[in-house]
């Protein structure tokens, strides 16, 4: 194929080049003879006659779409590997890497109490106690640690573990094409495992679990030698088995956002949020795309935005995301629901910013705080507030970004060391913006519904661009 990569998922000698994966992909959803074109001009490596790797969100809802299982998300990563190893990553980027001084993680904790930092503090040390059992917080649920802050998860607290410096297991390199780092982490985090004796691995996000079951050891041959469940699949058997008893339904209406690791573990998880719900007394209504052909909640929108022309831009990363992100929230309002719920803690985050962002009506819950409510517990549920923490730390990221280097070539990330921490000034500005997003000179009813048209109008003229964007490669590709 010569895709410059050095790994090989796709399988060019399935794929008959029929366009159904790019047809039925629910972000590009291209009619089936350009489909066809596309997948062509991809596996050909003309990729100035794609406009995929400029659209794809990652959601590998293409792999699941594709009749023969030639993988096409296999080639779509294999491209990015290309692409990464040719021009590095914008500044931008460095926002999701752990041994990045400009990281999300230890930067979001500038701003949490010091009941969330003991929390986090406590997780990491147990990571290094040997047990049969462990819960895995994950990457992005060490941003909401306040989640686990229930009587629900007490037989399980003295075993939850986790730490930034792990990556999500890699699939957060996988997914951006860093695939050298995804297994190099994958491979560290088996034997971190192994080396403590766990037997069984319960995950709070299917990212993590998804990475154990599917990927590592599918695509990168890695040998997992423990069992792996899901948080919220352990929650339903003591649903049903009545070992958690429920007082009351919520009787609510509610959809659910099926997130794209999700379509990963023969798909268990799409059932398992739906069943929660209806057994906390929810009605369940269905988006547009749903379960495997569901849209991504909007953050992997960021990936297409690091390789090509405008990949320096970081305001072009950012309005990439809130369209890709208030999109998912108009699918959500339009089902009429009450409420979104959200079994991925990162979806929960990001669709929680576009929520305080546009002024959005509609609550989102994760399964586990369904639960809490539905058994008489009131969930602490800071996703609002935490969303103003990301914006602050957003901000303070694009102040950085005009005096920064435009690009630069991620490093492999050493999981032995902790957290590198927000310097000093960063900290102060972090603050500072937390001070004035969380003051009342932003949180009064005049300046919301401000923010929320001024939003809206950026997203409505940037779909704009996008949609002119997408008719010029089409007609260059023709």
């Amino acid at each position: 194929m010569g895709s410059g990569s050095g790994f090989r998922f796709f399988r060019e000698d399935l794929c008959d080049r029929c366009g159904a994966c790019l047809e039925l992909c629910p972000v590009l959803e291209l009619p089936r003879e350009e489909a066809a074109r596309q997948i062509e001009a991809l596996i050909r490596g003309d990729l100035d006659a794609s406009l995929v790797l400029g659209f794809c969100e990652t959601c590998n809802a293409c792999e699941f779409a594709c009749p023969r299982q030639a993988s096409p998300y296999g080639l779509i990563l294999e491209r990015y590997s290309q692409a990464l190893a040719a021009q590095g990553l914008p500044h931008m980027a460095k926002y999701i890497f752990p041994n990045e001084p400009e990281n999300m993680w230890s930067n979001v904790r500038v701003l949490m109490g010091e009941d969330e930092r003991a929390l986090l503090r406590s997780w990491e040390e147990n990571l290094e106690r040997p047990r049969k059992e462990i819960l895995l917080t994950g990457f992005y649920n060490n941003l909401v640690p306040f989640v686990t802050q229930t009587s629900l998860l007490d037989e399980l607290r003295p075993a939850i573990a986790g730490s930034d410096s792990m990556f999500g297991m890699g699939e957060d390199a996988y997914r951006i094409g860093f695939l050298e780092e995804a297994e190099r982490l994958g491979r560290l985090a088996v034997r971190k495992f192994s080396e403590l004796g766990v037997e069984k691995l319960y995950c709070f996000m299917v990212v993590e679990a998804s990475m154990f079951t599917d990927v590592l050891p599918k695509r990168f041959g890695v040998e997992v030698g423990f069992e792996v469940e899901l948080l919220d699949n352990w929650l339903l058997e003591r649903l049903r088995s009545g070992k958690i008893e429920l007082k009351h339904g919520l009787g609510m209406k509610v959809t659910v956002h099926d997130n794209c690791c999700g379509r990963y573990m023969d798909g268990i998880l799409q059932d398992t949020t739906r069943e929660i719900a209806e057994r906390a007394g929810c009605e369940v209504v269905e988006m547009r795309h749903a379960r495997e052909n569901a849209l991504c909640c909007g953050w992997a929108a960021t990936v297409p935005t690091l390789y090509g022309p405008t990949s320096s831009n970081p305001l072009h990363t950012l309005l990439n995301l809130l369209q890709a992100l208030y999109l998912r929230l108009q699918e959500a309002e339009a089902t009429g629901a009450d409420a979104l719920v959200v079994p991925c803690p990162g979806c929960y985050v990001f669709l929680s910013l576009i929520k305080v962002l546009v002024g959005s009506r509609m609550e989102i819950y994760l399964p586990i705080e369904l639960i809490q409510m539905a058994a008489g517990e009131t969930p602490v549920h800071r996703n609002e507030e935490r969303a103003w923490d990301v914006l602050a730390v957003t901000t303070n990221l694009l102040l950085r970004w005009a005096f920064s280097p435009r690009r630069f070539t991620p490093r492999p990330v050493d999981v032995e060391k902790p957290l590198p921490q927000a310097g000093r000034g960063d900290a102060a500005r972090i603050r500072l913006f937390g001070r004035i997003y969380h003051s009342a000179l932003v949180q009064n009813p005049a300046s919301r519904r401000a923010i929320a048209v001024a939003v809206k109008a950026l997203i409505a003229a940037y779909r704009l661009y996008l949609e002119r964007k997408k008719r010029q490669l089409l007609g260059a590709g023709k």
